[in-house]
Formats: C-alpha cells, sequence, structure tokens
C-alpha cells in the first residue's frame, strides 16, 4: 500500500527529515521525504497498519524545536517515489518549492546549542572539541542565514562551504544527517581575532586565545554573534565599562550579563523552576532576575533589584564563559541604531574604539538581538513569562490563532515608532517582526523597510491565495512606520495606538469584546491629543474611550518625555500646588509658566508614563530619564523595597488612600483627577519612607483602575479586562490591578506571546482590523 503524507507546522531546519527517515525504518517502510515549500512531504509504501501508525506517531512524536500543526494521510493521492520504482529503502530527496496558498510557512527561530554539541564542544577525543561555531539538525542558526525556503543548505549562506569528506558522510547518517550547517575545524567558516592596537590576524584557537587575554587585561571587543555583532567586555572593570558606555552612547541602563551556568546565576541572582527553564530553552533569552548580591562593578546594573541573566547561545560564547565565567555581552551598536551585521560596517564604526573583533565568515543576513523577558508571579505564586524584547530565538515562530482571520486577505502590519516591529497575518496565524528599534532613527526605518520585504519573500505572500491585502498603521499623522504604510499603496487602516495595545491581548486570548485598560507614554488619540492612561470599551474591532486619567497641558514636547521636572511641573501647576524648591530653578520655573499661560510648546496628554515621572520626581526618587522608563523604574524599586520590608498587614495601614481618590464623570467619560494624590505626595515627599509612598501611589493606581472598571463592568455587563502598554512592565502596578480586579470577580488578561509594550502593537493592529472585516 502507498500513502501520501504532508506535515505542516515547523518542520525545516530542525533535523525533522532525518526524524522521519528513522521512523519510517522502523516501520520498516519504503519511499521517501523532501522538503515542499514551507512543509514535509512522505511518500510512504509498505503495510497499512504500519503506514497508519507510522501517521500517528508522527503527530506525537517530533524532533527538538519543531512544532507539528497537522498531519495528513491520503492513499488515493500517492505519486510514485521521485526515486527507483524497485527503490527498497527509504530516502530523502531534492526539496521543491512549491508552496500550499493556503498558509504561511513556519519556519523555526535560531536555536541555541543543544546539549550533544555541548559536550561534544568540550570533549578533547571529539572531533569538534573547541570548534567555535559547533551546529547539528537540532540546533545553530536558522532564520539568521536563511535566504528563502525551502530550508537546504545552498538556500542559507553556508552554501558557500563545501563539506570535508568526513562531514559529507555525517551529513548522510547520524544526529547530523540532513543538518545544513554542519562544518568543523577543517571546513566551513573559522574564528579570526583582529588586534585593535597593532591589527595583527589570529585564527581559530590562538583567536580564541587572544579574545580572552584582551577581556581579562581590561579590554573591549567586538564578538559575531550568531544574529549579528556584539560588544564583549568584563563586568567586573568599573573603567572598562564605563568605556563600553561611552562607545555605545548608553549612560544607565544596566547592562545583561552572560554566565557560563545556571548554578552560577544562582549564586548572584534568585532563580525560579521557570526562569531556569527559561534560562536554559533553546531561545537563551536574557531573563531578569532579582539579585540576591551583586558582585559586579557599580556601573553595570546600578542601583537596579534586578540582573539581566543569559546563558550562552553558541560555542564560541560557550567557550569565552568557560574561561572568564561572566561577561557583559551586549549588542554591537550605538544605542538606538539597528545591531550591525555586515564585518566591514561594524570595524568601521568600532575597530578603533576596541580591542579588538572575534569573527567568522559566514553571513549573517537579518539582525536579531537577545530576547528579554521576566517571569511575573501572581498573586497565587501562579508564573508566566512576560516579554520585554522578542527576537533571537523566538522570531519568525507565528502566534497561532484559535479563530482564523479572514479568508482570501493578507494583513500586513507597521506598528508603531518606538520599539518597531511589523506583523504579517493570513489564515490561522500571525508572524510578528523581531525587535527593530526606534524609528526616529533613519537606519532603523531602512531597516523595517527591507525586513518587510525579506519577510515578503521569505512567507510567499505573492504567492498566497489572497483576494486583497489591508495594509494597517498608527493614526499618528507624524510616526515613520505611518508614512511607510502609505506607500505600500492598497486599502490602508489606521488603528488607534492604545486600541492596539488591548488588540495584542485579545488576540493572544481570542476575545472579540472586553473592557480596555491602556497604560502607557504616549499615543495619538481621536481628539488630536496625546492619550496614555485609557479605559475603552472594545467591541468587534471597534472601541470607546469611556475613560482617561486627568489630560494636563505639559509643556517641552520630547524633552519632557526625559526631564521628569517639566512634567512634576506641569502636573503641580495644573493642580494648583505649589512647585518644591528641588524642582528646576526660579529662571526654568518662570519660562515653563509662561510658555503654559501662552501655550507655547504645548500640548495635552492623559499619558500615565508622565504621571509616573513626575511622581518619581516630587518624591526626589529620579528626575531624568537617560533611558526609556528610568524614573518609572526607579520608583517601582522604592515600591518593592518598601514591600519586602514590611508584613502584609503593615503595608500602607496609616495613609488614607481612599480619600486621595477623586474619579470625575464629564462628558460621559470617567475621568480621575490626582490633584489630592499629587498634594499628598508633595506634602510628605520629606518623609524618611519615600517606599511607602512609592507604593501608595501604585496602591491609588490601581485602586482607580478597579473603580472605573466597575462602573464600566455594570454600563456593558463586561467583566473581561485587558490591560496593556508599557506602563504595564510594571510588575507592582500589575499585580495590584489583577489582584483587585480579579477579587471582584473580573477575568483579567494581560500580554504573555506580544510584548506588553509597542512591540506588541503590530500584532494587535492585525487582529483589530480582521475583526473590523468580519463585522462588515
Amino acid at each position: 500500500m502507498k500513502a501520501l503524507i504532508r506535515v505542516t507546522g515547523a518542520v525545516q531546519g530542525v533535523g525533522y527529515r532525518p526524524f522521519v527517515a528513522e521512523l519510517a525504518n522502523k516501520y520498516e517502510l519504503r519511499g521517501e521525504v523532501k522538503n515542499l515549500g514551507g512543509i514535509v512531504e512522505i511518500t510512504a509504501e509498505g503495510d497499512g497498519d504500519k503506514i497508519s501508525s507510522f501517521a500517528d506517531e508522527l503527530r506525537t512524536n517530533s524532533p527538538s524545536g519543531s512544532i507539528v500543526l497537522r498531519v495528513s494521510l491520503d492513499y488515493s493521492k500517492c505519486n510514485e517515489p521521485e526515486g527507483q520504482s524497485d527503490h527498497s529503502g527509504f530516502r530523502i530527496v531534492e526539496s521543491s518549492g512549491e508552496f500550499d496558498k493556503n498558509y504561511l510557512p513556519v519556519f523555526p527561530p535560531d536555536i541555541g546549542i543543544c546539549p550533544e554539541c555541548m559536550k561534544e564542544l568540550l570533549d578533547k577525543k571529539d572531533r569538534r572539541h573547541r570548534y567555535p561555531l559547533i551546529s547539528c539538525a537540532s540546533c545553530g542558526p536558522r532564520f539568521s542565514i536563511l535566504k528563502e525556503l525551502p530550508y537546504d543548505r545552498e538556500t542559507t549562506t553556508m552554501g558557500v562551504f563545501s563539506m570535508c569528506p568526513v562531514c559529507e558522510k555525517e551529513y548522510r547518517s547520524g544526529r547530523r544527517r540532513h543538518a545544513q550547517t554542519i562544518s568543523c575545524h577543517d571546513c566551513g567558516p573559522q574564528i579570526v581575532f583582529r588586534s585593535g592596537s597593532d591589527g595583527d590576524f589570529f585564527e581559530k584557537e590562538d583567536a580564541l586565545s587572544q579574545a580572552i587575554r584582551v577581556i581579562r587585561d581590561g579590554g573591549i571587543i567586538g564578538i559575531k554573534g550568531i544574529g549579528g555583532y556584539q560588544l564583549a567586555a568584563s563586568p567586573y572593570n568599573y573603567d572598562t565599562v564605563k568605556r563600553l558606555r561611552l562607545l555605545k552612547g548608553r549612560e544607565q541602563k544596566p547592562f545583561a550579563v552572560m554566565f557560563d551556568s545556571v548554578r552560577k546565576i544562582e549564586q548572584f541572582c534568585f532563580v525560579s523552576e521557570l526562569e531556569k527553564k527559561y534560562l536554559e530553552s533553546s531561545a537563551r533569552p536574557i531573563v531578569l532576575l532579582d539579585k540576591k548580591e551583586d558582585p559586579f562593578a557599580e556601573n553595570v546594573c546600578g542601583d537596579s533589584r534586578q540582573i539581566g541573566g543569559f546563558l550562552p547561545s553558541s560555542g564560541v560564547h560557550r567557550l569565552l564563559t568557560l574561561e572568564l565565567s561572566e561577561l557583559i555581552v551586549t549588542s554591537g551598536n550605538i544605542s538606538g541604531e539597528p545591531m550591525i551585521t555586515d564585518d566591514t560596517v561594524f570595524a568601521d564604526k568600532f575597530g578603533d574604539s576596541i580591542d579588538g573583533i572575534l569573527y567568522y565568515e559566514r553571513d549573517i543576513l537579518r539582525p536579531l538581538d537577545d530576547s528579554v523577558l521576566q517571569i511575573y508571579r501572581t498573586e497565587d505564586d501562579y508564573e508566566c513569562p512576560r516579554f520585554i524584547r522578542r527576537a533571537r530565538g523566538y522570531v519568525p515562530l507565528p502566534m497561532f490563532l484559535e479563530k482564523p482571520l479572514k479568508e482570501k486577505i493578507l494583513y500586513e502590519a507597521y506598528g508603531a515608532d518606538l520599539k518597531n516591529s511589523f506583523a504579517i497575518g493570513f489564515g490561522d496565524r500571525i508572524i510578528q517582526s523581531q525587535f527593530l528599534g526606534d524609528m526616529e532613527d533613519y537606519s532603523v526605518l531602512k531597516l523595517q523597510r527591507y525586513e518587510l520585504a525579506e519577510f515578503e519573500k521569505l512567507f510567499r505572500t505573492d504567492n498566497l491565495s489572497t483576494e486583497k491585502k489591508i495594509v494597517i498603521s498608527d493614526m499618528h499623522p507624524g510616526y515613520h512606520s505611518s508614512a511607510l504604510a502609505d506607500e505600500a499603496g492598497g486599502e490602508h487602516l489606521k488603528i488607534q495606538h492604545h486600541h492596539a495595545h488591548i488588540g495584542s491581548v485579545m488576540a493572544e486570548n481570542a476575545l472579540t469584546e472586553c473592557i480596555g485598560v491602556a497604560f502607557d507614554g504616549t499615543g495619538y488619540g481621536t481628539d488630536n491629543t496625546i492619550w496614555g492612561s485609557e479605559f475603552l470599551i472594545c467591541r468587534s474591532g471597534d472601541f470607546e474611550r469611556a475613560g482617561h486619567f486627568k489630560s494636563v497641558r505639559i509643556a517641552g514636547s520630547d524633552e519632557a518625555m526625559k526631564n521628569a521636572e517639566i512634567s512634576a511641573f506641569c502636573y503641580l501647576y495644573d493642580s494648583g500646588i505649589d512647585i518644591p524648591d528641588h524642582i528646576l530653578n526660579e529662571s526654568e520655573k518662570g519660562l515653563l509658566k509662561a510658555a503654559l499661560q501662552n501655550n507655547i510648546n504645548v500640548h495635552k496628554s492623559s499619558g500615565m508614563g508622565r504621571l509616573f515621572d513626575a511622581v518619581s520626581c516630587i518624591l526626589g526618587v529620579c528626575n531624568y530619564n537617560s533611558y526609556e522608563g528610568e524614573c518609572a523604574i526607579k520608583l517601582q524599586n522604592k515600591a518593592e523595597d518598601y514591600l519586602k520590608s514590611r508584613k502584609s498587614d503593615e503595608i500602607v495601614k496609616d495613609l488614607p488612600i481612599s480619600d486621595l481618590i477623586r474619579i470625575n464623570y464629564d462628558n460621559e467619560e470617567y475621568i480621575p483627577d490626582m490633584q489630592k494624590l499629587l498634594g499628598y505626595l508633595t506634602d510628605n515627599a520629606n518623609r524618611k519612607d519615600i517606599g511607602m509612598l512609592a507604593y501608595a501611589f501604585h496602591n491609588v493606581i490601581a485602586q482607580i483602575t478597579l473603580r472605573v472598571c466597575l462602573k464600566l463592568r455594570e454600563r456593558t455587563g463586561l467583566n473581561s479586562i485587558c490591560l496593556s502598554g508599557g506602563v504595564f512592565t510594571n510588575r507592582v502596578l500589575l499585580s495590584l490591578c489583577e489582584r483587585l480586579l480579579v477579587n471582584d470577580g473580573f477575568v483579567v488578561y494581560y500580554n504573555r506571546v506580544f510584548p506588553t509594550n509597542d512591540q506588541g502593537i503590530s500584532a494587535g493592529q492585525i487582529y483589530l482590523a480582521d475583526l473590523k472585516e468580519k463585522s462588515n
């Protein structure tokens, strides 16, 4: 009996064909397996019961890194195998470029070094002992080197490297059977170190030795990682870290630290089982971990309560940490610019400023920063991951929708300007791009245009069975991403920024209606003012703004986003509260007052981010954002310090929380007013226990959120709450809001698949656009 079996999912680049071949031999089947566009096609011949059992095992068993969505079995459509008809075994044959027109192909991300390759790397008897670019059918670069599907050696940047006789033999059998990145000390790309001081070149083991020596001596080197260039230095040398900050233009933001093992991380950080699972996962993300102690130079993590820890994702990183134990490993770029992938570009930008470059000749086709996540713990100790940045190790894996998008429509969403990512949607999946950066930098804008074209080519969007394409962007008239969407032509839909934030949570949970609470920095509103603390009633792709924190006139435009003293002055001035002496000098106060009175460079804003900035400044915690969210993060730290130092029954028991809450009702909108709270915080800012006031502020915001949501539930009957927006990366605020809402019977949702910050917006844009289409 003969059968045609097709397997759909992430089944290319993960050793799936060798897995199928071995399984077919187990069931004594003849035939062949090949990559077919974005799927795997199997022709099997043998006993009918064995074919059926073979197909069943394909549904329940798969190699590491693969995702099997569907296994179809059809006896009537089977063709003769491409090989000879009397072929007695089972073989892997050349791939086909044919694509299924009904689905976006699924392709795996870059996969961190697997345990087997790690073992070989450190085994003196193995032929790949200390080979820095070791990989196999189950690990190594995938998306960063892919030119086009199907995934074969010639469609990757490994195609220019000829295999040595031993690798060719391994390519035909064993665990590297059809491993497209197979290479060794005798073939494939090799590591080279170019000294920054004298320009000398060192190869292979000498290259590693020189790189290690330079770092030990307090130097900074460039490393060509899997997804782009990185800068590496010792975290124990204050002067080295200071120099690294100057090179990157990164004043205060904490650096992540690469460790050689989880055991070493546990010496300095608290690590839960789930955190350990993510640290050791094939994605190798940076995980934000609470400190036990901080042994590093004070300018590595600063006064952050967390360390961004991660493990080596490749052989070269493992060999470096084997000797150096801990390393700062950060993206090789100027802060705000895209990660560099080109050898010449990196050498031109950093070659004269650092002490050497460790690199190899294989091309990297697209930049992939390290992913960043934190594990959020609920009140009942349930843990879940929440992305800060989604990139290497996760992109381009799609989110599979419970209810498919409207048939024959291709969606392309351009996201927002900050923390930009784009997304494409078709059928039952949304594929979001990697984190690209802030589009105020022209190089990020160019990267978005280039990467979107690459996604269209890789995922063959021109081959899909579509009737129309809908392009979606933010409604901000000045966004570069919106201008790019305008250039795309065709049907163009604009989605309000905070509605899209809520849409990203709705997409993850298959919701068609909810009460949305979007706490964010800024976003352009339908009334032409800046929004950022919104209560939305969301139904079928549309929304009603049912409430928001009181809008305040803010002077200074972009400078106000950095200088928290400006936000503090404007909030206090609006509330009629005397400005404390520590906020600005008299000349600056006079200028701001004149600007507000004469409406010069002034805009109205309800942004929660600016309110957090103002309170951080009022309490003397932080008055300037040297990196995005610094003031809010330090305010959160103070609140957490307070929580850690108190018993539960002692927390803010002497503060008049209820007396500080005022919610007005104006033009059918609920509008919380911060006047009483700001007055109380200002009057008490000289108290020693600032942490209690910081926590009280978080508590009041959460109490207000509950009260407004109760009113909206009474009015609409909606009981599902979606929380999103960059401010909800604050785990104190999220925890308080969730606990209060759940205790009152609400079902609470928040981002888990996509980042809650602006990177997640593109996915929300697609989901809401589709709800609109379905409701028409």
